[in-house]
């Protein structure tokens, strides 16, 4: 039996940086965020299909992960959670947009 499980880095933009108390408008700029699950082809298939809905997808993955502002921090995070986990099928991916998280600065 399969199980269809992953961990996924997913890349996404922000435009804003929190500075003390405020956030401050930049250039955008790339973040991370990581999360071990299953069936990662349904963001494809609401990317293609629904992209209405991609957003919401995103957060249900994705939502409670840290966020990390280097792929490398955001990859030894995977590193970590891979370890604790006794069947990875897809190991550790990245996906890789230009996509601003729901409710990103």
């Amino acid at each position: 039996m399969s199980a269809d499980n992953g961990i996924y880095i997913l890349k996404t933009i922000r435009t804003r940086k929190q500075e003390d108390n405020a956030w401050v408008k930049t250039e955008p700029y790339a973040v991370y965020r990581v999360a071990e699950t299953c069936a990662i082809d349904n963001f494809d298939w609401y990317e293609k299909n629904q992209p209405y809905n991609l957003g919401s997808y995103m957060k249900d993955v994705w939502g409670s992960s840290p966020v990390f502002e280097g792929l490398q921090d955001a990859d030894s995070y995977a590193s970590k959670l891979e370890k604790d986990i006794p069947i990875l099928e897809y190991g550790i991916s990245l996906i890789d947009t230009d996509y601003v998280f729901y409710n990103d600065m």
